[in-house]
């Protein structure tokens, strides 16, 4: 290994379907596909997207892998996106019809953030550095 710290990490989501999901992350949410992969049936069977910089790869579950939970069941894995304007890319998502599940927020570590929700139930914030942390009697940053 070289020594250098990893530059970029790219979560490998199963999905059931990999092309409605990569048209919500596209047509709506302004991603770019970077990459797609049909399977032996034609369908897209992985897709990966990319929104300035951060890449999320989509697939179908893979042969005897667990199924792929219910949309409506929040997942334990959450997305944490930096953007460059928040609040431009907030009202973006609002007049596009996506529905914010999280308000657009300043947290007390310093982030201004608002939450969707994907078809899929997988919870994306979206965050622009905007202060220092300043957090609340009690919690003590280490």
């Amino acid at each position: 290994m070289s020594g250098e710290p990893a530059r970029v990490i790219m979560p490998i989501i199963a999905v059931d379907s990999v092309q409605h999901v990569e048209d919500f992350y596209t047509r709506l949410l302004g991603f770019t596909r970077t990459m797609g992969v049909a399977g032996p049936d034609g369908q897209l069977g992985m897709a990966t997207v990319v929104l300035d910089g951060a890449r999320i790869m989509f697939s179908r579950p893979r042969a005897g892998a667990d199924p792929v939970r219910r949309p409506a069941e929040k997942h334990a894995v959450e997305i944490y996106l930096e953007v460059a304007d928040v609040e431009a890319y907030h009202v973006k998502l609002q007049q596009r019809g996506i529905d914010i599940c999280d308000p657009l927020t300043l947290q007390w570590w310093g982030d201004r953030t608002f939450k969707i929700r994907d078809p899929n139930g997988y919870e994306l914030w979206f965050y622009q550095k905007v202060g220092a942390p300043r957090p609340p009697q009690g919690v003590k940053l280490v």
